[in-house]
């Protein structure tokens, strides 16, 4: 058997992600399939349900487009992520790493709001 064959029998093998079961979190980096453009890649923001059919999505941050440039992507589009978020969101924290144009920023409002309610 080749090397190649043998690859092609082992990835055959390996059962694929379920990303509708197994969603990426904030700050993964996925790539995702598209009829028009192909395959891209970014960093997912945040996810959310489609209103009509509820059908989870991920806001995605494109890569090598303007910041801010955004896409709505299915989760059945999604073919890989690599689940680094965790560590990039921690890395943000002490400003070393990416920061997200679009982001959940309602726990910051809730701690704005309590705050000028205290004062």
């Amino acid at each position: 058997m080749t090397a190649h064959a043998h690859a092609h029998a082992h990835a055959a093998a390996v059962p694929l992600r379920d990303f509708n079961l197994q969603p990426p979190r904030s700050h993964d980096r996925i790539t995702f399939k598209t009829a028009d453009d192909g395959e891209l890649a970014g960093y997912v923001s945040k996810l959310g349900r489609h209103i009509g059919n509820g059908q989870l999505f991920a806001w995605v941050e494109l890569d090598n487009a303007l910041p801010g440039s955004f896409s709505a992507v299915l989760l059945t589009d999604v073919t890989s992520c690599d689940d680094c978020g965790a560590a990039r969101r921690q890395s943000a924290a002490v400003n070393e790493a990416r920061r997200l144009c679009l982001a959940d920023y309602s726990g910051t409002l809730a701690d704005q709001q309590r705050a000028v309610r205290a004062a």
